[in-house]
């Protein structure tokens, strides 16, 4: 995975999208009834599932629905996390904003 493909989310969020449409599927739910269970709209968990730049960021309150749901800890959600901090791993890119030129 290339940062410039997904330019919106970290590396982190990729991942986190990733492994919470698998548990999705993994469960046995379809999208409709994923998002029945977790009291959001079916468009609302197609923007969190997406790892494209036009998808949303996790909801912290969605994301702890989901544990209970899925039935898993966070441990299970954000696995491989990178020793350093600083890693690269956990910074969100951001576009540059351009002054308007008078």
């Amino acid at each position: 995975m290339t940062i410039p493909q997904y330019s919106k989310f970290s590396p982190l969020t990729v991942a986190v999208k990733r492994n919470l449409r698998q548990l999705r599927i993994d469960a046995g739910y379809s999208m409709n009834e994923g998002a029945r269970l977790l009291g959001i709209s079916r468009k609302q968990l197609e923007d969190i599932e997406t790892i494209r730049n036009y998808g949303c960021h996790i909801d912290l309150e969605v994301l702890a629905k989901m544990t209970l749901v899925y039935n898993v800890s966070l441990d299970k959600i954000v696995i491989d996390l990178p020793q350093d901090h600083y890693s690269k791993f956990f910074d969100r890119p951001r576009k540059s904003i351009k002054t308007a030129s008078r």
